[in-house]
């Protein structure tokens, strides 16, 4: 137990303090390493999380840099103008909306992977890159709660609650919506005096963003070969009520500020059970938003665009959204 904590918190610290960096990459494998040559049996699990999902990342941001190409995302981004005509704000609106659409089709990651070449070409029409980047990030992960295939972390629910796929929308889609809603709003307020970022890039950076995946993944499987040995340790909780449904929402958006939402969601996996289970959801998706590492998306969106799609102002609004989710799923599945 020692040993893997102390090993866990090596893994953690590097990563941690500098996210970008691949000596702390190498760093952070390095542990892993060390922690199954000392017994730890989580190798298996945790590569069987991330390479699936990290697999499909590369193959996204290939797909969009051949949709730039093509020339698909400036079609999409002519046809959003023209719905939008010269309101800055209905642009706004439908690029959320787009978001949200993307989200549900494609998952949160792919959502953010297709979208970002059509927000750099609205910027090269003069459109504010910055506003439009943080409202489909914000979008994005808070409308990933709504459907099971919106966030991988979502299965857990299914495997754990025996839910199925409408039983699971029933109760998480309303609580998604309000969410993202809050944070598209929230984004909006922000930026309401955000002037045109006119200079930021034209392109999609396909390099940087193929990069970031690889860089991402060897990261995060090594954090979960040191964390899943610890979060078995951790007893089951089955919380019933408000009260404990915000706190497992604000403790798991906490674990996904910290260490990245795929991490955390291990902990869940282990941990929870029943309507907890939800309310853990909305912390690892609407939580995550709290720091840029929270989320893969958010870190793979601001390589990808060369713009941080992160604003620190943001935690009130996720705050707000995510105690919000927490009472709509609350109200819609007993807890």
């Amino acid at each position: 137990m020692v040993i893997e904590a102390i090993l866990a918190a090596i893994a953690v610290g590097v990563t941690v303090v500098r996210p970008r960096s691949w000596v702390s990459t190498a760093a952070a494998v390095a542990t892993a390493v060390v922690a199954v040559a000392v017994g730890a049996r989580s190798l298996e699990p945790a590569l069987a999380a991330t390479v699936p999902a990290f697999a499909f990342l590369g193959a996204a941001v290939s797909v969009a840099a051949i949709a730039v190409r093509l020339g698909l995302a400036a079609r999409l981004a002519d046809a959003l103008a023209r719905l939008a005509g010269e309101r800055a704000h209905r642009l706004y609106v439908l690029v959320c909306l787009a978001a949200a659409a993307a989200t549900a089709l494609v998952s949160l990651d792919g959502a953010v992977v297709l979208l970002v070449p059509v927000v750099l070409e609205l910027g090269r029409r003069g459109a504010a890159v910055r506003s439009l980047l943080l409202g489909v990030v914000a979008v994005a992960n808070a409308f990933s709660l709504g459907l099971p295939e919106g966030n991988p972390t979502n299965l857990v629910v299914l495997e754990r609650t025996g839910a199925g796929f409408a039983g699971y929308a029933g109760r998480a889609l309303p609580a998604a919506v309000a969410a993202a809603v809050v944070c598209a709003a929230g984004v909006a307020w922000l930026e309401r005096r955000g002037a045109p970022a006119r200079a930021a890039p034209a392109a999609v950076r396909v390099g940087a963003g193929l990069g970031a995946v690889a860089r991402l993944g060897l990261q995060l499987s090594a954090l979960l070969v040191v964390l899943i040995p610890l979060a078995r340790r951790l007893p089951t909780v089955d919380a019933h009520g408000l009260g404990p449904a915000l706190a497992v929402a604000a403790t798991t958006a906490l674990a996904a500020a910290a260490v990245n939402n795929l991490p955390a969601s291990a902990a869940v996996a282990a941990a929870l059970g029943g309507p907890a289970a939800y309310a853990a959801l909305a912390g690892v998706s609407v939580g995550a938003l709290v720091t840029e590492r929270g989320s893969v998306a958010t870190l793979l969106a601001s390589e990808l665009a060369g713009v941080r799609a992160y604003e620190r102002r943001l935690v009130p609004v996720v705050a707000l959204a995510l105690a919000l989710a927490t009472v709509v799923l609350y109200a819609s599945s007993g807890m």
